[in-house]
């Protein structure tokens, strides 16, 4: 066999988004998140830091599976609605999990 097949397989996982009330549902510099900005919401329109991912990772060229779960739309699955970067379990990491095991 060739050195290729013996080789650890390489798995990205696309960042998860953030669902902070601000344009793009990241986190702004603390003192610039007042009350209402710092509240998740449940959708945001994109994630900035997927999109630059998903331009610099290939599959199939610089990584074997890169794995996009599409979690724009999961913001009320944060933890209490007031941790916009963790999500409860069972949750978006169980849709990763079974969209990792799918890749394969």
């Amino acid at each position: 066999g060739s050195k290729s097949e013996h080789r650890p397989k390489i798995v990205y996982v696309i960042t998860p988004t953030a669902h902070f009330n601000t344009p793009d549902g990241q986190y702004i510099r603390k003192d610039r998140m007042d009350d209402e900005r710092s509240k998740c919401v449940e959708r945001v329109s994109y994630n900035p830091r997927a999109e630059l991912e998903k331009r610099i990772l290939k599959a199939g060229v610089n990584v074997d599976v890169l794995l996009d779960y599409d979690d724009l739309e999961l913001g009320a699955l944060h933890v209490q609605r007031g941790d916009c970067l963790h999500y409860c379990m069972p949750g978006a990491a169980d849709l990763v999990a079974a969209r990792l095991l799918d890749s394969f």
